[in-house]
Order: structure tokens, then sequence, then C-alpha cells
């Protein structure tokens, strides 16, 4: 059963930003986890001891997660004013702008570059 979850995990995240898959690979353990229990046979219940493991690797892998959006949070907003160079979303061209503001657009870190949004992925440099 681990091997199908994991292979749904991976197909369902591609193409999402971190946070979202983060949130996606928690929600369907924890589907998961409540599925193993109202189906357990009391008389041969799942090693406690596993689960409590497993529960403490997802906070782990979560709270990583967090940090990491913190640290582009901090980043993209010491950019403000800056000069950068990105990849324009559009044409696939390097292009370079100030960056002008910070937001978030489904649920993905952005810059406002020369009035466009751009997503912090597409930085490529700090010239």
């Amino acid at each position: 059963m681990t091997s199908s979850v994991s292979s749904t995990t991976a197909a369902s995240t591609t193409g999402a930003s971190s946070a979202n898959a983060a949130q996606q690979v928690t929600q369907l353990f924890l589907q998961v986890l409540m599925a193993e229990l109202t189906h357990q046979d009391p008389t041969n219940a799942t090693d406690p001891t596993a689960m409590v493991t497993q529960l403490a690797e997802m906070t782990q892998v979560d709270e990583t997660v967090q940090a990491s959006q913190a640290t582009q949070l901090q980043t993209a907003l010491g950019l403000v004013g800056k000069s950068v160079t990105y990849l324009d979303p559009t044409s696939g061209a390097s292009t370079q702008g100030t960056v002008s503001g910070v937001g978030v657009a489904s649920q993905s870190l952005t810059l406002t570059i020369n009035g466009a949004s751009i997503p912090f992925g597409n930085l490529s440099s700090i010239p």
C-alpha cells in the first residue's frame, strides 16, 4: 500500500508549489492513517510505535517546508527596490527589471517586476 500512496502523491503534486505539495502529502498521510485505524483488526493492531514515528517524520517535513518558505519570503522582501534578472514566464527570455513588490499567487511566492507578477522561482540573478 505504501508504494501506491507514494506514486499517487508524486503524480498529484507535479507542478504544485512545495507548500501545496507538503499539504497534500500530509493530508494524504492522515487519510491513510485514519483508514488504517478504522479498518484494523483489534486482535492484530498496527504497531503504535511505527505510527508515532511516521507522525513525527511528517511533522519534521512540514517544519522544514515552513522554514524554507520563511527564508524565501525574507529573501524576496530584501529584493524590493533592487534590479534583478529573471526568466519571463511568457516569452522565456532573460529579462532585467526592478522588484517593486512581493505577493502570493496560488500559494506560490511572486515578485512584482516591471508591473508583472513573476514567480519567485524564475529569478535567475541579482546583478
